[in-house]
């Protein structure tokens, strides 16, 4: 399933590389990393017009964040 492929390399990416930084996966493969969005997103579109990218945060591993 594409969902789990998009999760497995979601997880295994270096959090240090990509720290605040928004990730967007489409078909198990990293389009793109950034500070920005929306480009992220038309990138996405462009490469996968028919395909719900998988889009998330990368929060830095050095920071702490209590809820």
């Amino acid at each position: 399933m594409k969902a789990d492929r998009n999760w497995e390399l979601y997880v295994s990416l270096n959090p240090r590389k990509y720290a605040d930084q928004y990730v967007v996966i489409v078909r198990g493969k990293l389009v793109g990393a950034g500070k920005k969005l929306r480009p992220l997103l038309e990138r996405a579109h462009k490469m996968y017009p028919r395909e719900t990218p998988f889009v998330a945060r990368m929060r830095d591993p050095r920071k702490l964040c209590v809820y």
